[in-house]
């Protein structure tokens, strides 16, 4: 953004370009931090102390969702908001321009994310002085959630937003970021844990479901039941559904030739299948197994328009195609 230049070209603290080995990431993780601070010229040493506490608790999951350079922004964000942090209006167009160096502009497409960030900035510039200072400590946080939807399809909650609703999105977020604690999101978990969402009650999921997944995927009964209990009550009943037609699943990968699978598929279903559907259903019966853990691992991340990720969706497709997961519900105008 050319209206921050004197922040945006400083270009000495790139975002880490090549994935990194899991060992390396808490540590490659502190540099986006550090360099973050650094552009953002945020020297307090209580509130450097305090971001370095929150990345520190944040899982490796979470790290891989939203990526290292969000991860920091937001930790900044939350560590200024619980620590009184005001930031003036130049102060605030700086932090904008910061958190959106991170955007893979290739993936929102480079007008999208110039035209977001715009109207965030002509907000800052119009509306940041005349707001309360509770809005005001928490302007960052809303920023970084807008960019974090505008990067990655979501939020740093976990809520889908798509493109067209990031106007509207970021206006609401106005009124309901200030009823958070910032704190309350970094609690120390366990490797591999998935927060529940604190606005959503957790779903309700069968004894029989656990006790089938623990036979699919081989994992502790305690690791299924917290990812489970992590999931959107939809996603529980999309594992449950395949877990059911485990055996129908078993039974068509064994199926070598595609002419077979056909013949069975269409047998049971009592209808034809095109070429284009099948070859749907059968790359999402060689994919059952890491669509399931995919979904339990929390690794299918909304992006995109609608705010869906499109591979998820794809396989999901080849499972309603052969019966075994219900479609979704339609919704009528």
């Amino acid at each position: 953004m050319t209206m921050v230049s004197h922040t945006s070209a400083n270009n000495k603290h790139p975002l880490p370009s090549s994935p990194e080995p899991e060992e390396s990431q808490s540590a490659s993780l502190g540099n986006v931090l550090t360099a973050c601070l650094d552009l953002l010229k945020i020297d307090d040493p209580a509130i450097r102390k305090k971001a370095v506490e929150f990345v520190g608790s944040v899982p490796l999951g979470t790290i891989n969702t939203y990526g290292k350079w969000v991860t920091a922004a937001k930790a900044i964000a939350d560590s200024c908001a619980v620590s009184g942090r005001l930031f003036s209006q130049s102060e605030m167009c700086d932090f904008l321009t910061v958190a959106a160096k991170g955007v893979d502009s290739k993936r929102a497409g480079a007008k999208t994310v110039n035209d977001a960030t715009f109207h965030i900035y002509v907000d800052v510039m119009e509306n940041y002085q005349k707001s309360d200072e509770r809005t005001k400590l928490h302007y960052p946080r809303i920023i970084v959630d807008t960019i974090s939807a505008l990067d990655k399809g979501v939020d740093t909650r976990g809520e889908a937003v798509g493109v067209y609703s990031l106007d509207r999105y970021y206006q609401e977020r106005k009124s309901t970021a200030v009823q958070e604690d910032p704190a309350a999101t970094y609690v120390a978990r366990p490797p591999g844990e998935k927060a529940a969402s604190a606005t959503h009650a957790p779903p309700s999921y069968s004894d029989e479901l656990v006790e089938n997944l623990m036979h699919i995927t081989s994992r502790p009964r305690k690791n299924l039941e917290r990812s489970l209990a992590s999931l959107q009550a939809a996603d529980v009943k999309k594992i449950a559904d395949l877990s059911v037609n485990h055996k129908r699943l078993q039974k068509y990968s064994k199926m070598t030739s595609p002419s077979a699978f056909k013949k069975e598929v269409e047998k049971e279903l009592g209808r034809k299948l095109t070429d284009n559907q099948l070859q749907h259903a059968i790359n999402s019966i060689r994919k059952a197994r890491t669509y399931i853990e995919n979904v339990l691992d929390g690794k299918f991340v909304p992006h995109g328009t609608h705010g869906i990720n499109h591979v998820k969706h794809n396989l999901e497709y080849g499972y309603q195609l052969m019966g075994l997961m219900e479609p979704r519900k339609r919704r009528s105008n």
